[in-house]
């Protein structure tokens, strides 16, 4: 009974032991799946917030601005790994500025950035940055997306890699700047912009910004009176005449670039003195007027002489000779629109002529230049639309008695201003050049008679230059003279020859016949040089103390009959002087006194100027 019982409880308990057996075996190989599973085979990097990529900036960034990119990693695993590396790449629209020391970057735009962090135990972390510039320029709206992060690594002898299921965005905002907006204008003509002057103006526009800018537009309003040249336009420019506006299309200005623009124009006619224009130039860039500048300018008025002229005249009237006096008048106009202040109206003194004292009149402020020869009006103020008259006199100098011409060069300057007057001329005439020549014998020698024609021709023609030559021989006969013509006489080429001979003569014994063939000779030989002969008679002879000359008057019938058959003037002597015979004749009976001289002179000139016209030229 107790055996059973005791076999009984022992089978009882072998139930209870196999079934617990049972279940600590399946716990035990539970246990182990367990660790395989869960410890064993645990992944080393999980995606959470243990493995991420953050960034510096976040929403919104600007050209040029730096993004730094940090990378955290987590070995949550079991185990350890090894040849671990983080991999990315640079964002598009960014450029690599620097990273870890372990870092590598490939160098090329948007290259490849890898992390070697190699060996990384469970439980360990790390982080690995690096940053980045977004470019400059770049368009507004431009998303910077961060590229795709993986590792890779080794872990129970396997290769295994993790990707960071994470994308950052940062939006670029940006536009262009064209606060640097700028217009000029340059005078070509000098420093003060004045009516009819060439302008250039010049536009300057720099995009400050950090966006480049297309299809922007530079609109120039000019004032109406400036006259824009189209020549002058650069290609793509336009220039709208209703409008007046001349407008430039530029296709693209890049951040940070500076362009210029530039058209000419002229300063119309239609200004007032002192009127300001106003010159607008505008930036247009998508639709929107972005930057505005403007510029005055004043207009400067200017005298305009080119009305004023200048006369000259002889005060005498009729033809201008050496010695007389010309009054020069100049007529000074300003046409402009503007007074002409502190100018000189220099007027040089034309060669040849002098300035006759006190002769500037209804002007005081006058002065004479000696040095220069010239005279300077210093005139203070002339108003738009008037007028003054200057004048003075200057003399003719006489060394122009060989003629010529008096030419004004009359000048304004000052006042911005030069002008020349147009010249007036006015021609003077030669004086008559004549050469007398007196042949005979020693009366010519001791009156010197032809002295006093020579002044009783040169009173009665100013503007005649009469050379009048003795030529007398003592005891010369008409014959004598004849020979010595050629010699002493043509050298001189006169243009008239007064033949004196017949003292001397008288009382040959072979009569009249020498007289006259010598006569005739001396004046045949004074037409061949193209002289004018003039022939006198003898004088009066006190044939009392003389008798071998009591035929005096057959041989002065001899000389006037050789005259009206040669045609030549015939001028008696004899008669007047028988009237007087005391007077004209010294006390040897036959040689002249100066009184005598004087009067062969006046009667010889009466009968010369007879073949001169009125002003002394020989007909």
């Amino acid at each position: 009974m107790v055996a059973e019982e005791k076999k009984a409880e022992k089978k009882k308990k072998l139930w209870v032991i196999i079934p617990v057996a049972f279940v600590v075996s399946l716990l035990g190989s539970l246990t182990g799946m367990y660790f395989y599973f869960f410890y064993y085979l645990k992944p080393n990097f999980e995606s959470g917030p243990l493995n991420k990529i953050t960034s510096s900036i976040k929403g919104k960034v600007s050209p040029g601005q730096e993004i730094t990119y940090t990378v955290e990693y987590k070995n949550t695993g079991n185990v350890t790994v090894t040849g671990l590396t983080v991999n990315t790449s640079v964002p598009q629209n960014t450029e690599f500025v620097s990273a870890l020391a372990e870092a590598v970057y490939d160098g090329k735009i948007g290259g490849a950035v890898t992390f070697n962090a190699g060996a990384l135990e469970k439980g360990q972390s790390g982080r690995f940055y690096f940053t980045v510039r977004v470019i400059n320029p770049c368009d507004d709206g431009t998303v910077i997306k961060s590229n795709r992060v993986f590792f890779e690594y080794m872990s129970r002898d396997a290769k295994n890699s993790f990707e960071i299921n994470q994308f950052l965005e940062s939006t670029v905002t940006s536009s262009p700047d064209f606060s640097v907006f700028t217009v000029t204008v340059k005078d070509f003509n000098g420093r003060k912009i004045s009516i009819g002057d060439l302008l250039e103006f010049t536009v300057l526009l720099k995009n400050s910004g950090d966006m480049n800018a297309k299809d922007v537009k530079i609109i120039d309003t000019v004032s109406p009176k400036l006259l824009a040249d189209r020549n002058s336009l650069p290609p793509g420019a336009e220039f709208d005449p209703g409008r007046d506006q001349v407008a430039f299309s530029v296709a693209e200005i890049k951040a940070g670039e500076l362009k210029s623009f530039s058209f000419r124009a002229e300063v119309g006619q239609d200004f007032r003195d002192l009127e300001v224009f106003n010159n607008t130039a505008q930036v247009e860039y998508e639709g929107r007027i972005e930057n505005e500048v403007s510029l005055e300018k004043e207009v400067h008025g200017f005298p305009d002489f080119s009305l004023s002229s200048s006369t000259v005249a002889d005060i005498d009237g009729g033809s201008v000779w050496a010695g007389d006096i010309l009054e020069f008048e100049i007529g000074l106009k300003n046409s402009g629109v503007a007074p002409g202040r502190n100018f000189s109206v220099i007027c040089p003194l034309p060669e040849g002529t002098s300035p006759v004292e006190g002769s500037i009149k209804d002007f005081q402020n006058a002065e004479y230049d000696k040095e220069n020869n010239r005279l300077i009006y210093s005139i203070e103020e002339l108003g738009a639309g008037k007028g003054i008259t200057l004048s003075f006199k200057a003399k003719i100098s006489s060394s122009m008695i060989r003629g010529g011409k008096i030419e004004s060069a009359f000048y304004i300057e000052g006042n911005d201003q030069y002008f020349e007057i147009q010249p007036v001329s006015i021609s003077v005439r030669s004086y008559i050049f004549t050469t007398v020549v007196c042949m005979g014998d020693s009366q010519i020698i001791t009156t010197n008679w032809p002295a006093m024609l020579d002044y009783l021709l040169e009173s009665r023609y100013p503007h005649a230059e009469f050379t009048v030559i003795a030529s007398g021989v003592n005891q010369e006969m008409a014959y004598q003279g004849a020979r010595r013509f050629d010699g002493t006489v043509a050298v001189y080429r006169p243009q008239v020859v007064v033949f004196g001979y017949g003292t001397n003569d008288t009382g040959n014994p072979a009569g009249t016949a020498i007289l006259s063939n010598g006569t005739n000779d001396l004046i045949s030989r004074a037409r061949a040089i193209g002289a004018a002969p003039i022939v006198h008679s003898i004088g009066w002879i006190d044939i009392a103390k003389h008798e071998l000359k009591k035929g005096v008057n057959s041989y002065n019938s001899a000389l006037r009959d050789v005259c009206t058959a040669s045609g030549v003037p015939f001028v008696d002597i004899y008669g007047p002087m028988s009237s007087d015979p005391e007077k004209y004749v010294s006390g040897d009976g036959m040689h002249w006194t100066q009184d005598g001289g004087g009067l062969v002179a006046m009667l010889v000139f009466n009968t010369l100027i007879g073949y001169l016209d009125s002003e002394g030229k020989r007909n």
